[in-house]
């Protein structure tokens, strides 16, 4: 199991009084082959994490506030989640930089044993297919010769149902630049065994429990997960019962050094899936981890999730930090399939090397999202919840007429059968709309609504959600071609999730914004009463101890047929 480490140390005195230990000295961490047999087998260079002790200290205050000493005047390096891969051996070793070039060693924590270290499950985490029948779950573990499986029933301890899935894991070989293709600490680590399972045949708005885990080959024993249960979706009808879930974008960790945002809204969405009335699913539209590259930030941040993400299916789509290249891709090593080896590059867009050379890869193989004809993975596809038809489309790719993206979005708005599905709604990373004040974000915001507004249109979509600019803001009703009441969606940025905020106040005076603000995490809650009145919330976040989260910041009530709809602002 995984929990909380803190390493820490003494500094130590030499004869004249003066700390043996500096700021420049390093602290290196050994896993698993990397101890060897004896100690003189180590290698000084071949290790898994390392960290100068003033390193360590700056980590220790990204997620502890500042606290990187403890009551004994010991210096710490505080890991959240411990081991950081799939390991059953690690150890600490403390090194004094003599020069450049030469370290000598000073000092060697315990070893640290982990029980089923590499074949206990983790990151497990729910999404819905393009069935109401079916859950698919994800998972990994270290690398095991063997058959992922998962037990699972209405009762918790019947599991009676089985199923077998599939493995597979991805290389710095499979990524685009540097530095996601390094492998060196901080750049790319191996990932481990990504699995998937389907469970099938499931009955309507019923509880399940389930367990995962990885039948092992060799020694035939299976190394289950905890059991957990999940609410199956309901059938497809107008008049569906009310239903709530969460939606954002831009979160993040704290090791990406913008404080405890993302860890909140992960706590906040924990406590919404545990509800007596739960939220059915969560909705995460780009910019997810803010890896960049740093392949351990994936594990922290699916580590962090996963406490809701076992219970309610976590929904994701593509963003910049996700996807965004400028060399490395096509010949098929492009996860989206792009041809060329920069992915997509108009010449009106900003689209760079966001993703510190993962290009997509990561996100593509740890999320297994809905799939129908024409659909891209986690790059576009959609799905069916109750009386509403969710769309995820990527702003970081071709939506121009004759794309593969554009053929599919047009078919599939096509296909909703809205005497069913009344609600459709539209969730892409960067927004259509915004009045941030940088000219190149607005010109690709106008540039994908020349391309495909007038399909929101003519399909009738109701609410379009997006993120990218971090901060919240909330349109007019029945926005089109910029005039209000005419027949296009609302349009609501959501990009408050954990990553850094925009505080500018200097935001312009658009006619059609209708609610900014700035300054706070936060999430929105969407709320389908029925089959003509949906309610938005956009909730603050915080720590458990601050009285002002769960402060309803801005709401707006969407009701077919009325224009601007009943609007009440926090």
């Amino acid at each position: 199991m995984r929990g909380a480490l803190a390493v820490s140390w003494s500094r130590g005195s030499d004869n004249l009084g003066q700390p043996i230990l500096q700021d420049d000295d390093v602290i290196l961490l050994y896993c698993d082959d990397q101890l060897g047999g004896t100690p003189g087998e180590i290698h000084e260079k071949i290790f898994l994490d390392a960290a100068t002790v003033a390193q360590a200290k700056a980590t220790s205050r990204k997620h502890y506030g500042g606290q990187d000493t403890n009551s004994h005047g010991h210096d710490m390096w505080h890991f959240p989640s411990f081991p950081l891969e799939r390991h059953d051996a690690c150890q600490f070793h403390l090194y004094k930089m003599l020069s450049r070039n030469r370290i000598t060693l000073l000092a060697k924590s315990n070893m640290l044993h982990i029980q089923n270290g590499n074949s206990q499950p983790t990151a497990i985490h729910l999404a819905f297919t393009n069935r109401v029948d079916e859950m698919v779950v994800q998972f990994k573990t270290g690398k095991i010769n063997g058959t992922p499986m998962i037990k699972y029933g209405t009762e918790k301890d019947a599991l009676t149902l089985h199923a077998n899935g599939s493995s597979s894991t991805y290389t710095a070989k499979d990524m685009c630049q540097d530095p996601a293709k390094k492998e060196e600490p901080g750049k790319f680590q191996p990932p481990g065994l990504l699995h998937v399972v389907k469970m099938t045949h499931l009955e309507p708005n019923t509880t399940y429990y389930y367990q995962v885990g990885v039948n092992h080959e060799r020694v035939n024993v299976t190394t289950w997960s905890e059991i957990h249960s999940f609410l199956s979706p309901p059938e497809i009808r107008a008049d569906a019962e009310p239903h709530s879930f969460l939606v954002y974008a831009d979160q993040g960790s704290p090791s990406d050094g913008w404080g405890q945002g993302g860890a909140w809204i992960a706590a906040m969405a924990t406590r919404e899936a545990n509800l007596p009335t739960p939220i059915r699913s969560v909705h995460h539209f780009g910019d997810i981890s803010y890896a960049r590259g740093a392949a351990h930030i994936w594990d922290e941040w699916l580590n962090m999730v996963s406490p809701f993400a076992v219970k309610v299916p976590l929904m994701v789509s593509i963003g910049n930090h996700e996807y965004d290249h400028t060399d490395g891709g096509g010949a098929g090593k492009d996860p989206s399939g792009v041809p060329t080896k920069d992915g997509y590059k108009p010449r009106w867009g900003n689209f760079g090397t966001d993703s510190g050379g993962e290009c997509g890869v990561p996100t593509a193989r740890h999320f297994f999202m809905p799939h129908s004809s024409g659909s891209n993975g986690v790059f576009w596809y959609s799905y069916n919840f109750a009386n509403v038809h969710t769309i995820a489309i990527s702003s970081e790719h071709d939506m121009s007429l004759g794309s593969k993206q554009y053929r599919w979005l047009e078919e599939d708005l096509k296909s909703v059968d809205r005497s069913l599905l009344p609600w459709i709604v539209l969730e892409l990373h960067r927004p259509f709309y915004e009045s941030e004040v940088d000219p190149i974000d607005s010109v690709v915001g106008m540039e994908m609504l020349h391309r495909i507004e007038h399909l929101l249109k003519t399909y009738q979509v109701d609410l379009v959600l997006a993120g990218h600019l971090h901060s919240y803001e909330r349109s007019c009703a029945g926005l089109y071609k910029g005039k209000c009441n005419v027949g296009g969606p609302t349009h609501i940025i959501v990009g408050t999730a954990g990553a850094k905020l925009m505080y500018d106040p200097k935001v312009p005076s658009i006619h059609w914004t209708k609610k900014i603000v700035r300054g706070h995490f936060g999430y929105g809650r969407v709320t389908v009463a029925n089959a003509t009145s949906m309610h938005f919330e956009f909730v603050r976040a915080g720590a458990n101890d601050d009285p002002a989260a769960g402060t309803v910041l801005d709401d707006v009530w969407i009701v077919k047929g009325q224009g601007e709809g009943m609007v009440r602002s926090g």
